[in-house]
């Protein structure tokens, strides 16, 4: 069995990886950390969310970037919960080690953004969309990276990133490691690597790996007006439930929520007509466990 001491980290990662409770990496990590720690390769890293990806790339950045106050790594994400998500985990990786990680995305204050850059920041963390905001006032600069990161890179394109991606990379310089990371390999992303990393190396974990170990998978066949009782039996069943439940439209969020609430359920909704604001209000509740 393969082990973090295995990779040679620092004492540092390892006590911040223990207080997390990592005790051993996942396929991805076995993979990514220790190709990115020996050699200075672009790679493309294939794996579902929730297999430890963030970790994936994040250990070796936190371990191998000096803090300068300086951007040595920029990560885009497709979305702002998962910007943020992405800056917490580098955050609670990082321990004693001085750098600065930053989380920039629409809906939230610029100016706060602004001021946090210009004060010195080693990681950023971002949306397409922000981060070309921040380099055209001339306060993210890109230059100067060891490493660029597109996290989720098939939702990237599926959501019309394609053209920001490829205007961010080209202000940014050669000297970096470019890692892509996504669940599926569609040809569009092929075609970004071939053009900014045509010698790179692609990293997959097996089919039967592709979902963490630690996710116990369960389906129930239900009719769909049956289907809000039959989650309610699953809620009731389950102890101290905490988790996401997931829905099809916006509408469907709503209403799913307010039918929770009404039972005296405690439930928030989040999607992308709610204001950043409530967003990030209910998902610091979920990680408070309330």
């Amino acid at each position: 069995m393969q082990r973090f001491e295995d990779f040679g980290l620092s004492t540092e990662m390892l006590n911040a990886l223990s207080k997390k409770g990592f005790e051993e990496p996942s396929e991805i990590q076995k993979l990514v950390v220790p190709e990115l720690l020996k050699e200075r390769t672009h790679l493309i890293g294939q794996a579902q969310t929730g297999t430890g990806k963030t970790a994936a790339f994040g250990i070796p950045i936190l371990e191998t970037i000096e803090a300068d106050k300086t951007v040595r790594a920029l990560i885009l994400a497709p979305t702002r919960e998962l910007a943020n998500q992405v800056a917490d985990e580098i955050y609670s990786l990082k321990g004693a080690k001085d750098l600065k990680v930053l989380a920039v995305y629409g809906g939230a204050s610029i100016e706060n953004q602004i001021k946090k850059l210009k004060s010195g920041v080693d990681i950023v963390v971002g949306t397409p969309g922000r981060v070309m905001d921040l380099m055209r006032k001339k306060v993210l600069k890109v230059d100067n990276l060891d490493y660029f990161v597109l996290d989720e890179a098939d939702e990237m394109l599926n959501m019309g990133f394609l053209e920001d991606i490829e205007a961010i990379l080209e202000k940014t310089n050669d000297e970096k490691k470019m890692l892509f990371f996504s669940a599926t390999i569609p040809k569009a992303i092929m075609a970004i690597a071939k053009r900014f990393m045509p010698e790179h190396k692609l990293l997959k974990v097996e089919k039967k790996e592709l979902t963490t170990n630690l996710t116990e998978q369960i389906y129930y066949e239900v009719k769909q007006e049956d289907k809000f009782e039959a989650l309610c039996r699953v809620l009731d069943y389950e102890q101290d439930f905490y988790g996401i439940v997931f829905c099809r439209t916006k509408s469907e969020v709503d209403d799913v929520t307010n039918k929770l609430k009404a039972r005296n359920y405690d439930a928030e909704c989040i999607h992308g007509d709610i204001t950043q604001a409530l967003r990030q209000k209910a998902l610091d509740l979920f990680k408070k466990k309330y």
